[in-house]
């Protein structure tokens, strides 16, 4: 039924706008070129007066049985231009309407991964930079970012959600906008790129994909993660330390504990 009111809807819009591309080249296109080559003809002084007698006279002798075969060539013109413009308008919606029930089915599974909650492959963090508890920007919050992601590039992949407490609840990235230089999702997402292009290498930025998605009044951050094919470092203050994702957790390795990981 819903298809049917589709084709329905899409037909009545062809004609229409077959109907209005007739009438745009009968009645204006035609006695406007017809004006135009009677100047060029008797090469007049172009006024108004003049000009809207002899664009009269044209419109007029666009309906004779003389003009029948000028006044086709227009008809076919703007019944080719109404189809060309609303096959296009009808392809363009389509397109819209696929990727607005794609962008429902990706919002709906990530719902659904946030009731799930956190597990070996899914990491819920607050926010990037911004302390609840403390209610200021916190830039020691960034590395527990940088750590997560390292866990999951030297695990097997993963997804951060960031803008969700450990409990599920969505507390959204305004804190954290509100405490950059751009506030906005972009410089949320620069921001996050810079932190993985220092601590942990420009290399690696491909493994992982940010996305953004606005639930109810507030917009969270998914970043999913893949695995990476060689080790990662978290690189900070001069200390380099390699950390891996063990359950539901990042944890640290030692020296020791990294070369039998590598080696297993």
């Amino acid at each position: 039924m819903q298809n049917l009111k589709i084709k329905f809807t899409n037909v009545a819009f062809v004609i229409t706008h077959i109907l209005i591309g007739i009438i745009f080249f009968y009645f204006i296109v035609h006695p406007v070129i017809m004006t135009m080559y009677w100047f060029e003809v008797n090469e007049e002084v172009v006024n108004f007066n003049i000009l809207s007698e002899v664009f009269v006279k044209n419109l007029r002798m666009a309906f004779t049985v003389d003009m029948v075969g000028m006044a086709s060539i227009f008809i076919a013109l703007g019944t080719i231009t109404g189809l060309l413009f609303s096959f296009l308008t009808i392809g363009i919606r389509k397109k819209s309407r696929i990727i607005e029930l794609q962008q429902d089915t990706i919002l709906e599974g990530v719902i659904s991964l946030i009731e799930i909650g956190e597990n070996n492959t899914m990491e819920f963090k607050s926010s990037l930079r911004y302390d609840y508890v403390k209610e200021t920007p916190n830039s020691n919050l960034e590395s527990v970012i940088v750590k997560t992601i390292a866990g999951f590039l030297n695990a097997q992949g993963g997804r951060l959600i960031i803008g969700v407490d450990d409990d599920g609840h969505i507390l959204g990235l305004k804190c954290d906008y509100n405490s950059l230089k751009k506030k906005d999702k972009d410089g949320f997402e620069l921001k996050l790129y810079q932190l993985i292009s220092n601590d942990i290498g420009r290399d690696k930025c491909h493994l992982i994909k940010i996305s953004f998605f606005q639930i109810d009044d507030n917009e969270i951050c998914l970043l999913e993660i893949k695995k990476s094919k060689t080790p990662v470092y978290v690189m900070k203050k001069g200390e380099t330390t390699f950390y891996v994702r063990i359950g539901n957790a990042t944890k640290p390795l030692s020296v020791k504990e990294t070369v039998n990981y590598l080696n297993r």
